[in-house]
């Protein structure tokens, strides 16, 4: 018996899509065939794109399709993710140790540098990494807070 109908194809595809691995159309074809619905590949586009079932990249490198915020998948980061999570600041003694992501280190050096605020005597940048050496008695608190001023995206 062939069904045809679309609510329930759609939510088959729901239903497929939310407890298997599909990586191509192909494959979520032949699943819904199993569960007795013929489908050509450009009404399965439709459907997908109806429901906002798309593609993301698994910890495997493959990718497959997931429903929308479904947390069923583990989704490799993006770079901007990624970089995101590099942007750190910790303290030693009277030196501050700010993480960039590769490249940003200097402007942000420049960036302290430059409001000359007397907690900060002076920074030394890397590609990735700033030491700013503080004043004698600053607070790190204080400290941290005028540079997360400068530099908002820092955690």
């Amino acid at each position: 018996m062939v069904k045809q109908d679309k609510k329930r194809r759609l939510q088959t595809i729901r239903k497929i899509v939310s407890k298997s691995s599909m990586e191509s159309q192909e494959e979520l074809l032949a699943a819904l065939r199993e569960e007795g619905f013929i489908s050509t590949q450009t009404t399965l586009s439709r459907d997908l794109k109806q429901l906002r079932i798309s593609k993301v990249r698994v910890r495997n490198g493959h990718s497959v399709y997931a429903l929308p915020r479904e947390g069923h998948f583990e989704v490799v980061p993006t770079i901007e993710e990624i970089n995101q999570t590099r942007w750190r600041l910790n303290f030693s003694g009277n030196l501050m140790v700010v993480h960039t992501p590769p490249g940003h280190a200097s402007i942000v050096a420049y960036d302290i540098d430059n409001i000359k605020h007397p907690y900060f005597l002076g920074s030394v940048a890397g590609d990735d990494t700033v030491i700013v050496v503080l004043a004698e008695g600053v607070d790190r608190e204080a400290a941290g807070r005028v540079v997360r001023d400068i530099v908002p995206k820092l955690m």
